[in-house]
């Protein structure tokens, strides 16, 4: 009986320390939940991309075209939505060119608006999309072998936009601490069997998480 009485200011001691700490052990653990909408990411790039697959004669022996070097820088944001589901808008453009014709010059903008899904280390994005094709040259003529000798062709003057809606599909991989990798195809035109098409993309992303001013 004297040994617990002894003993006894030791146990009210461990017992007030337990008290203490066991709020703020649960306070850790539990994680409040993120609204609807909240700005989570901030993330910018760098890929290629390879237009119309198949569609484009690369060569007089009538080859197409299966990859080109076409590189470009992107940005978008990560939107919350629920659980493991984020909205993730995204704008692409890349570097005016002249290609194969240095006559006219061609520059490629796009906007996607995917719903991805998050599944560990893996992001599985699904969405619309828009692409703008922008053509410009700045008139004249050009003389081209016409199979016989040489003729004279005019060079269009001014500028011209193509606009498609497209369906996007990608998977991209957190591989490295706010760093991950994508690839993707898009569908352009999918319902007009005569103009579909298909691009498709590889890129790089650095992840800033969400900014300190964020919703």
């Amino acid at each position: 009986m004297k040994e617990f009485n002894k003993n006894t200011p030791m146990k009210k001691l461990l017992l007030t320390i337990v008290l203490i700490m066991t709020p703020s052990i649960f306070a850790q653990e539990v994680v409040a939940p993120k609204s609807f909408f909240a700005f989570t990411d901030i993330f910018a790039g760098a890929g290629n991309l390879t237009q119309f697959v198949g569609r484009v004669q690369t060569d007089e022996s009538g080859s197409t075209n299966s990859f080109e070097f076409n590189p470009y820088i992107t940005g978008g944001a990560s939107f919350h939505l629920f659980e493991s589901f984020t909205f993730d808008p995204e704008l692409s453009f890349d570097f005016p060119d002249s290609g194969d014709d240095k006559y006219i010059t061609t520059w490629t903008y796009w906007i996607q608006m995917p719903v991805a899904y998050r599944y560990r280390d893996l992001k599985f994005k699904l969405g619309p999309g828009f692409l703008f094709n922008r053509i410009s040259a700045e008139g004249g003529t050009v003389t081209l072998n016409n199979g016989t000798g040489s003729s004279d062709f005019p060079i269009p003057n001014g500028s011209s936009t193509s606009r498609n809606l497209t369906l996007n599909l990608a998977v991209e991989w957190n591989f490295v601490k706010d760093v991950s990798g994508k690839v993707e195809g898009w569908a352009i035109n999918l319902t007009d069997s005569e103009s579909r098409s298909f691009n498709y993309a590889f890129s790089f992303y650095y992840h800033f998480g969400a900014p300190s001013w964020g919703f």
